[in-house]
């Protein structure tokens, strides 16, 4: 009998920090496809956000540690934290097909990726490695984005699927980082174990 593949679902962002929106979706899009594990991915950096100011990529993975440690079903990935250098997907997606060939592998990406998709590395190649989903955000649906997308790259025409909108709970990294810096509450922005390690290590100046 030909055993039955892994549903293996991949989650990218910078978790800058890691909030409970970023869970909320990940719990959604992992139960509305079906998938066994949903590995959420910190990158090191992004080669079109080379300008962005950064948590260590350390401190941001180990953060994705403990937001998911209690979670059945989500786990941190640490392959673009380990890899130096800028963070490319398709090698990613290469790496985890090796580690698991087995697996069916399905991309998952906000809604603003779509505005960029068609400059990121070999993006005909990561459309083959594995399925890619768009998760809406609120106010966002994604259909404009996903034609304009098409227009611009004809090849990815049908390889980018969008999912119908779930749970969504509009929280800012960016708000949440000027919150810390600022000494107000993070309260139910992020989870319990999150809040205590940057206040322990200090970071966006806590």
């Amino acid at each position: 009998m030909k055993r039955k593949e892994e549903q293996l679902g991949i989650m990218g962002g910078t978790f800058n920090p890691i909030h409970h929106g970023h869970l909320i979706a990940a719990r959604a899009a992992k139960e509305r496809l079906g998938l066994d594990r949903l590995l959420l991915l910190p990158n090191a950096r992004s080669p079109l956000r080379m300008e962005e100011a950064l948590a260590d990529p350390e401190d941001r993975l180990e953060m994705v540690r403990l937001a998911v440690e209690e979670e059945s079903g989500l786990e941190a990935c640490d392959l673009e934290v380990r890899r130096e250098g800028a963070s490319f997907l398709v090698e990613t997606l290469a790496e985890l097909q090796g580690l698991y060939p087995d697996a069916t592998l399905t991309f998952l990406m906000g809604v603003d990726s779509l505005d960029t998709f068609d400059r990121w590395r070999e993006v005909d190649r990561i459309v083959s490695l594995a399925q890619v989903k768009v998760m809406p955000r609120p106010g966002r649906a994604g259909s404009e984005a996903l034609t304009a997308l098409e227009a611009r790259a004809p090849s990815l025409a049908g390889k980018v699927s969008l999912m119908p909108a779930g749970p969504q709970v509009e929280i800012s990294a960016t708000e949440v980082r000027q919150r810390i810096a600022s000494g107000q509450s993070i309260r139910y922005l992020l989870p319990d174990a999150v809040v205590d390690y940057v206040v322990d290590h200090g970071i966006y100046g806590a």
